[in-house]
């Protein structure tokens, strides 16, 4: 069974067991990759359809007041997340001040990249306060360019693709998905063409490191003739995700 047919048989046990947030977050976050393999692809968009399906039904059923949503937004980090589906499936605009003051008071890292992402996805063009690793910024959703549609999304992954599609595919894949967390978690802002280089070499030492190979990431970039991109500083490691 390779990795494909183990998620989707994880996400069929989640369904069944009436866990559709856990099953829609992971279907989201593998359907966000840039490679998805044509044999699996139909079957994972049915199931994150599926999912979606169920969370609306659910979100449907019940009224939500403004009260709700905040307290909700308020509590637990899995209430929070309760209360990010709700506005995910609702007119975001409608809650733009619970919204910000929850942003605008340390927010929750995993929190704040998913309400950033749902107001993008909905174009608001509101100009949106933010609590951003201990910074007060300001951002408008509907300015911020969608990682997959970033030009330096796609040169990273590029690069990655040559390093190691070829000689080490799973190493490429672990690459992937923990540059595409490290790019969420910079939300609301964008990688720049100038750094593409150092996250890359960031993101490989990573990825070396979780995999306890140190000195192979040295001898990779001594064979790369990269040591001059180290240094790089990753949210990853301060979020451990």
């Amino acid at each position: 069974m390779d990795y494909y047919d183990a998620l989707i048989v994880n996400v069929k046990e989640l369904i069944n067991n009436n866990k559709i947030m856990e099953a829609y977050s992971i279907l989201k976050e593998e359907l966000n990759m840039p490679y998805i393999p044509f044999t699996h692809e139909s079957e994972l968009n049915a199931l994150f359809v599926e999912c979606k399906q169920m969370l609306q039904s659910d979100t449907q059923s019940k009224k939500h007041h403004d009260e709700d949503i905040e307290t909700l937004l308020f509590g637990s980090v899995d209430e929070a997340n309760m209360a990010c589906e709700i506005l995910r499936n609702s007119n975001i605009r409608k809650y733009l001040d619970i919204v910000e003051a929850y942003l605008s008071d340390k927010p929750h890292y995993l929190i704040r990249t998913l309400l950033i992402e749902i107001l993008m996805e909905q174009d608001v063009s509101d100009e949106i306060k933010l609590m951003y690793e201990g910074l007060e910024v300001s951002f408008v959703p509907v300015y911020v360019e969608r990682i997959q549609e970033n030009e330096a999304t796609m040169e990273m992954v590029k690069l990655l693709k040559n390093y190691f599609e070829n000689d080490n595919p799973t190493f490429y894949k672990m690459c992937v998905e923990c540059l595409v967390k490290e790019l969420y978690l910079k939300l609301p802002f964008n990688v720049v063409l100038d750094e593409i280089n150092y996250l890359v070499v960031a993101i490989i030492e990573y990825v070396y490191k979780a995999n306890g190979d140190e000195e192979a990431f040295k001898l990779f970039i001594d064979e790369k003739n990269l040591a001059m991109y180290e240094g790089y500083d990753l949210l990853l490691y301060k979020y451990e995700v």
